[in-house]
């Protein structure tokens, strides 16, 4: 649980496209939840979780390979093994939600066949409040 906790901790680092932190990591993303991590030798390089409360879909979240992994197939290995889990379990589909600003991983998902299919907004609540 040690390596998951600190790739948890270089993904949420590195995805600085909100003005709010990342989640701090707890013992249940890996209890709860499917977690898989993708391994380079001896190195763990890469991670994904996926909530499967619903019956009908798992979304996925935590998707992070280690910067000197990237670009050699890794993430869309943890995807496709995500997949293969959720269709064992008679699951039909994959959710999840990317930053807008993040066109890396919007482009890896559209290259795996990924559709925009709703929109997560965000507001400051002060601005809210005073709408």
């Amino acid at each position: 649980m040690t390596v998951m906790r600190r790739l948890w901790n270089e993904f949420t680092a590195e995805a600085t496209f909100t003005p709010y932190p990342g989640s701090a990591f707890e013992p249940s993303l890996v209890t709860k939840h499917i977690a898989l991590v993708a391994e380079k030798g001896d190195s763990i390089v890469g991670t994904v979780y996926a909530n499967t409360t619903s019956l009908h879909f798992g979304y996925v979240f935590g998707l992070y390979t280690r910067p000197d992994s990237r670009r050699q197939g890794i993430a869309r290995a943890l995807m496709r093994a995500i997949a293969a889990i959720l269709h064992e379990e008679g699951r039909r589909y994959v959710v999840l939600s990317v930053d807008t600003p993040n066109e890396k991983a919007r482009a890896l998902y559209a290259r795996l066949g990924f559709e925009d299919a709703a929109r997560m907004l965000r507001a400051d609540v002060d601005v809210l409040l005073g709408a």
